[in-house]
């Protein structure tokens, strides 16, 4: 359970970005068949906006592990940018902005703690 806890900040960044552009994919894909999908946006704004508050949850849990304050800063940073574009003034750049420093928080966090892990193998070691 510790495990998926310390990943949940990472999963949910992944899910939100695939949440987006994934649906994004799948439409334009079906409609290149002939099949036509109508998305309802609101509902994909709340879906987004629900994973990117997990993903901060996450990532402060994440910190409490590692130390590391970067991964918490970017999703930070890149969950104020998405709320602005989501419920603010809309631009791609800004969104696109935002889903890549979502994606960027995720692997430094990842990384951050694979460095805390291998640290406490070696401290276990020592004992």
């Amino acid at each position: 359970m510790e495990n998926l806890k310390s990943r949940l900040g990472s999963i949910a960044s992944i899910f939100a970005v695939v949440a987006c552009y994934g649906t994004l994919a799948s439409v334009a894909l079906l409609s290149l068949v002939g099949i036509s999908v109508e998305i309802d946006e609101r509902l994909m704004i709340n879906i987004v906006t629900l994973l990117l508050i997990i993903a901060l949850s996450g990532m402060v849990y994440s910190w409490h592990l590692h130390r590391n304050i970067l991964p918490l800063l970017l999703s930070l940073l890149a969950a104020i940018i998405l709320f602005w574009v989501f419920y603010g003034r809309y631009t791609k750049e800004l969104e696109i902005l935002g889903f890549v420093l979502l994606i960027i928080a995720s692997i430094v966090d990842f990384r951050s703690k694979k460095k805390t892990c291998l640290k406490q193998r070696e401290c276990h070691q020592d004992e």
